[in-house]
């Protein structure tokens, strides 16, 4: 699961990390406040109401954290950590190759909520004599039945995230698990079938006694299972692709004087998106992204040179080189399109549509 970091706001940094909110946030405690009203609560109840759900995110952050803090013993960066209504994600740079690491990261969030909840429990018990709260009578302004209720859901989160089948943590567990034994493609393709099952219980068993909720999380569970095991075999194809496999022979090599009519019609005839520019002894010395076209397109100055209006930023990698490389290479220095090179000359181009069309193609 993962949510658009440009649409979040940051409320904070702790361990290096930032936690932010999604904009969907706000409509969550929106819906907070007009539950409230809707049921009549007075207003201790209401600000009890809002504390409590306020709370359970504070223990999804901490159950987040405790992926990311994992993830940290083992040189595996966090991104960042989003809350939103659906719950929270820990953005990983990556995941680590070895199960058993992938494992600890994947167990250490349920093992935080089983903490509070461990803490909470015997508090109640010996301290106030108290129980599991009356789940049809919620009390959010009586400080111990706020507590019982808090443990209560942290018992939920525990086991809920436990459940087999991605994107749950159990899902990544029985990977992992899986792992060890096997390779992580066919991993992970069992674990999403187990997933796929579990989540066609919960839409029938959601049906029959008529609890929508179950069917829609079934339903989820069900996408997000699919989705898993595709997204880590492009992975593992982008991986093992090399530049010789994708690379176009067939380019035209631009020089700083052309003008932008000749590469409008190259464009808008010969299908070539983005150019590379070659300088004296046909050393690459930059690039001209699509973007630049358009623009120039827009405006109508053809007459502009190259030399007037290139990226000065420019890739050039062996035929050996792994295109999962090439594409980090390309992200970090924002390029549209690199050359690939055998004994020091350009024989190839790859270039971001070449990259999406090779990726649409492996994932039908």
């Amino acid at each position: 699961m993962s949510f658009p970091s440009a649409n979040s706001l940051k409320i904070g940094t702790f361990w290096q990390i930032p936690v932010k909110l999604h904009w969907t946030f706000g409509l969550l405690l929106g819906l907070i406040l007009f539950s409230a009203y809707k049921n009549g609560l007075t207003l201790p109840q209401t600000v009890g109401f809002v504390l409590f759900f306020l709370c359970i995110f504070l223990c999804v952050v901490l159950h987040e954290f405790g992926h990311a803090l994992m993830a940290k013993r083992f040189h595996v960066v966090t991104r960042d950590i989003i809350l939103s209504p659906v719950g929270g994600v820990a953005r990983l740079e990556s995941l680590p190759k070895n199960p058993f690491q992938e494992l600890s990261i994947a167990i250490a969030g349920p093992m935080v909520n089983l903490i509070i909840a461990a803490i909470l429990i015997p508090v109640l018990y010996f301290v106030f004599d108290t129980g599991w709260p009356r789940l049809d009578d919620f009390k959010y302004d009586k400080p111990v039945e706020f507590l019982k209720y808090l443990a209560f859901v942290n018992v939920g989160l525990f086991f809920f995230n436990l459940i087999p089948a991605f994107p749950m943590d159990g899902g990544r567990i029985l990977r992992s698990v899986l792992a060890m034994q096997m390779d992580k493609i066919k991993a992970t393709k069992i674990a999403s079938g187990i997933g796929k099952v579990i989540a066609i219980l919960f839409i029938i068993i959601g049906i029959f006694f008529q609890h929508l909720t179950l069917s829609l999380i079934g339903i989820f569970i069900f996408l997000m299972a699919g989705m898993e095991y595709k997204s880590l075999r492009i992975s593992e194809i982008i991986k093992n692709t090399l530049a010789k496999q994708l690379m176009k022979t067939r380019f035209t090599m631009v020089s700083p004087d052309d003008h932008y009519e000749k590469l409008i019609t190259l464009y808008q005839k010969e299908g070539e998106k983005n150019f590379l520019v070659f300088g004296f002894g046909n050393d690459v010395i930059g690039c001209i992204p699509e973007l630049y076209i358009k623009d120039v397109t827009k405006k109508g100055n053809i007459d502009l040179k190259v030399n007037q209006l290139m990226n000065p930023n420019f890739g050039v990698f062996p035929l050996d080189t792994s295109l999962e490389y090439i594409m980090d290479i390309m992200k970090e220095k924002g390029l549209s399109i690199v050359g690939i090179e055998e004994e020091q000359l350009i024989v190839g181009v790859i270039d971001r549509n070449m990259i999406q069309d090779f990726i649409i193609l492996k994932s039908s």
